[in-house]
């Protein structure tokens, strides 16, 4: 599977694919994906601090706090995008409701 390339969240072409039953599932495995990868140098950057704060390395430190609260931030952006990319998947024509009488 090919990641789409990185784009922002409300442009015309990831709309217009978001409705697609296949092409939405696409979407959350690409996205999942992403967020993961971003979630573990979040804690790879935490787990830095701490090491780094016992060696006293300062800079090592800043730094390390650096790269945790980027992927954070990054991580957060791809959690929404996961969110709303869950909650736009179609119903099934059987799990459909009739008519409210």
């Amino acid at each position: 599977m090919k990641l789409p390339k990185l784009q922002d969240l409300n442009n015309e072409r990831f709309l217009n694919e978001a409705f697609s039953p296949e092409k939405n599932t696409q979407w959350i495995r690409a996205t999942r994906l992403r967020r993961n990868v971003y979630l573990v140098l979040f804690l790879t950057g935490i787990a830095c601090i701490f090491v780094t704060a016992f060696a006293q390395r300062y800079l090592l430190m800043v730094l390390s706090l650096f790269l945790a609260v980027l992927s954070l931030v990054v991580m957060t952006k791809y959690d929404t995008q996961l969110y709303f990319l869950t909650k736009l998947k179609l119903r099934e024509p059987e799990q459909e409701e009739g008519p409210i009488p």
